[in-house]
């Protein structure tokens, strides 16, 4: 399950996904909320509107992810990362509701280095 919900992660980094929102539809959850980096709220519908706005891959690459099993059905994932010189670190719940779905994200810029291990 670790190495899927990785692939969904990088997935929505992916000009190929983030522009396909059957796609996106089907794999952010109803009740999706994020908290962006920005320090703002955003639901299901304007997250898919923001994504799809992409012209390109998303150029972000993916460190220290780790993988924790809550319950028969969801799971929460914590990684870093890095686009430029910009850390941030990420926080998702994905639920299984037929397949995985984004529940919940949240982005949150970093202050100071930290050490990466990328995946």
């Amino acid at each position: 399950m670790k190495d899927q919900i990785l692939s969904l992660e990088k997935k929505l980094f992916q000009f190929k996904y983030m522009s396909d929102r059957k796609w996106l539809e089907e794999i952010i959850h109803d009740h999706f909320k994020e908290c962006g980096k920005s320090g703002c709220f955003f639901d299901k519908k304007q997250t898919i509107s923001s994504l799809i706005e992409f012209t390109e891959d998303r150029r972000i690459d993916i460190y220290n992810f780790e993988y924790t099993h809550i319950d028969n059905n969801t799971y929460m994932v914590h990684y870093v990362t890095k686009d430029n010189q910009s850390l941030s670190y990420r926080t998702s719940i994905w639920y299984m509701e037929n397949h995985l779905k984004l529940f919940f994200h949240q982005a949150s810029r970093f202050q100071s280095d930290i050490a990466l291990i990328k995946f």
